[in-house]
């Protein structure tokens, strides 16, 4: 019986050492949440007015480093990753988790 533990032991061990060397240096998966594009404006709006009460918006106002391109789409890009990031959560209503990053620049 303690051969069979051991044995079982040995090979968790070496599975457990095999599975880490195949993700090391691998990347991890990075998702956003941004916009579908064909969301009324008004829906668009009234989500960045919500999050910009809640979360940091000032990167998206005239000067910021996000304020180009000056558009809905793009502003509501920005809002909607930015509640992602901070609250783990993407409005399905309007938004999308993506996986091909979808930046403006550094935004």
């Amino acid at each position: 019986m303690e051969k069979i533990n051991i044995s079982l032991f040995l090979i968790c061990l070496l599975v457990g050492v095999a599975h880490s060397k195949s993700t090391i240096g691998r990347k991890q998966a990075v998702d956003w949440c941004i916009a579908i594009a064909n969301t009324p404006a008004d829906k668009l709006q009234g989500f960045i007015d919500y999050a910009c009460g809640v979360i940091d918006c000032s990167a998206i106002l005239p000067g910021g480093p996000c304020y180009a391109p000056n558009n809905l789409l793009a502003h509501t890009d920005y809002a909607l990753n930015q509640f992602y990031k901070s609250r783990g959560t993407c409005n399905a209503d309007i938004g999308a988790i993506i996986t091909i990053d979808p930046s403006y620049g550094n935004c």
